[in-house]
């Protein structure tokens, strides 16, 4: 397995512990403060969120910057077909994060109305549901297209 891969695996499992943390505040708030489910989730994924969010670029761009440091002589890190499997992951996740704006936007627009003043906090969950639908379809992809060539996606 190499680096791409395990970023790929650390992202999904940052995702889903942060989608476990941010279920358990929302019923943590529902039961301490009396809240409704929606009001709960509001304040329930915040730090949730935030943690991840940083843990998936920052650790992202320290892995890369180690792995300099640490590599052995004459050791390839990145090659061709790594280059080509980073690009169709990362055009699928755009891809599949345009989708997902697109959909919530004219689901929103059906929902409240075209007349209708919406929050402004409702654009930071625009941005963070897109956010995670590219970053998981990105490590998703990318753990496909590794497992489908090769010897164990070396």
């Amino acid at each position: 397995m190499n680096g791409t891969q395990k970023g790929a695996w650390f992202q999904l499992i940052v995702i889903t512990l942060a989608a476990i943390a941010s279920v358990v505040n929302s019923f943590l708030y529902m039961h301490k403060y009396g809240y409704s489910f929606s009001k709960a989730w509001w304040f329930g994924t915040g730090w949730p969120v935030i943690i991840c969010v940083f843990l998936i670029v920052f650790a992202t761009t320290f892995s890369k910057t180690f792995s300099k440091f640490y590599r052995k002589k004459g050791a390839v890190l990145f090659d061709e077909r790594d280059l080509l499997i980073q690009r169709q992951a990362s055009r699928f996740g755009y891809a599949a994060a345009f989708v997902f704006f697109v959909a919530s936007f004219i689901i929103t627009s059906k929902v409240v109305g075209m007349d209708t003043l919406m929050p402004v906090y409702w654009l930071g969950r625009f941005f963070l549901g897109g956010f995670f639908t590219a970053s998981i379809v990105h490590a998703i992809t990318t753990l496909i297209l590794y497992g489908r060539g090769g010897k164990d996606g070396e």
